[in-house]
Formats: structure tokens, sequence, C-alpha cells
């Protein structure tokens, strides 16, 4: 029996955000118990703070944003996570991809580091050191991986931020860039959860994002089939 289970988290005002990133607003307009006629609110948020994905502006100039990506990549009929436990600034590997046959048929890649577990504990854990794809894997899965259309990581970040500014952000463009690779750009989806996912059988997954007009990224919740 197929069931539904949501691998993105929730929006509040104490939500986990990147300590530089402002924290999430949302701030009361109507209220019934004032006397208005509705109960109304106005939502402030970081568009990747949170669960979101990232649209080719988001890190190339001439890149699409997030309401020019046709619906049908963001709709994953073999999505496959991938269990790879990583300490503090550990990678994700193109020996890690080998060593799972199913990785050449995903269309979307789920890594499980097991990172999500410092989320709601360590705040302070959670934003600093974590894991990430390294730039060969990143590399990898754009020029050898044709039916793969989006990566999900666990953490903050699908890049290390300690390495990023110096090798040019190589991991995000090597995703994004739609010049570079002859395949059409992958999607990067980050600040996921893996948890509902452990130990159940992916069937398929599907997400909408808000489409926020010529914009670098998309407030996203992300939903996988599971077979029970």
């Amino acid at each position: 029996m197929s069931r539904y289970v949501e691998i993105g988290y929730p929006i509040h005002e104490d939500m986990p955000v990147h300590p530089a990133l402002p924290k999430v607003g949302i701030v009361p307009r109507e209220r019934k118990a004032d006397g208005d006629d509705w109960n109304g609110s106005v939502l402030n948020i970081y568009l990747h703070a949170g669960t979101h994905v990232d649209a080719p502006w988001h890190h190339m100039d001439n890149g699409k944003g997030i309401d020019a990506i046709p619906i049908e990549d963001f709709i994953y009929e073999k999505p496959l996570m991938l269990d790879v436990p990583l300490g503090r600034n550990g990678f994700v590997t193109v020996e890690m991809l080998k060593e799972n046959s199913e990785v050449e048929q995903a269309d979307l890649l789920i890594f499980n580091t097991g990172h999500w577990k410092y989320r709601d504990s360590d705040i302070e854990r959670y934003s600093s050191d974590f894991p990430a794809v390294s730039p060969e894997a990143a590399e990898y899965m754009r020029t050898q991986l044709p039916n793969l259309k989006a990566v999900a990581i666990d953490t903050l970040s699908i890049e290390n931020l300690n390495e990023a500014r110096g090798n040019g952000y190589f991991v995000h463009h090597a995703f994004l860039d739609h010049e570079k690779y002859d395949e059409p750009t992958m999607l990067i989806y980050e600040d996921v959860n893996p948890e509902p996912l452990i130990g159940k059988q992916l069937k398929s997954a599907f997400a909408a994002p808000l489409r926020i007009v010529d914009h670098d990224a998309s407030i996203v919740n992300v939903i996988v089939e599971t077979e029970e």
C-alpha cells in the first residue's frame, strides 16, 4: 500500500536558520479576537531558509528564475535515498555514488548524511561544518547520470561553505550551470528531512514551488510516495 510523506520542514518563527540569515517572521495583521472579520498574517522569510529549492539564477547571472523552471522538473518517478553517514565537513564522494547500481536510474537523489539529527537540538552544529557533496561527485552526477533531474540533502547547503568561495562555488555551478554542460540544469533541494523515508521503499516524489517571478529560490515542500 502506498503512503505519502513530507520531507519538507514546517515553517514557524523559531525554526532553525543559518545564523547569517534573517529569522522567520509571521506577523499578525487581522485578528478576530481584536474585532476584525477574519484572521490574517504576513510571512517574512528568506527564500533559502528552511526546506527550499535553488533555481539557476541563485548562482548564474543568466540562469532561469524559479518561475521559469518547467513543472515536470519537479516530478520524479524514480527517487532514491542514499544513506551516507558523514561527520563534520564530510563529503559525498563519487565512490559512494558508484556503490549503488540504482543511482544510474534515479531521477532524484536524496542524501541522508544523518546531519538532520542536530537540526532541533544543536543549531550551532547544524549550521556549521556540515556534510556536503564533493566537487568531484557533483560533476560526476551532472555528466554521468543523465536520468538525474535533482538532488536533495539534509543540510543547509549542498556545498561545503568553507571551501565554496575558494573554488567559485563549484558544486552549485555544477548543478545549475546550463551552458557548461550538455544536460539540462539539475535542481537543488536543501534542508530536507529524510527521517520519514528511513527503511521505506520510494516510489515517486514531487514538489510544487511558489512561482516567484525572476527569483533565485522558493520555499518548498517535497512529497514522497512510499511503499508500506
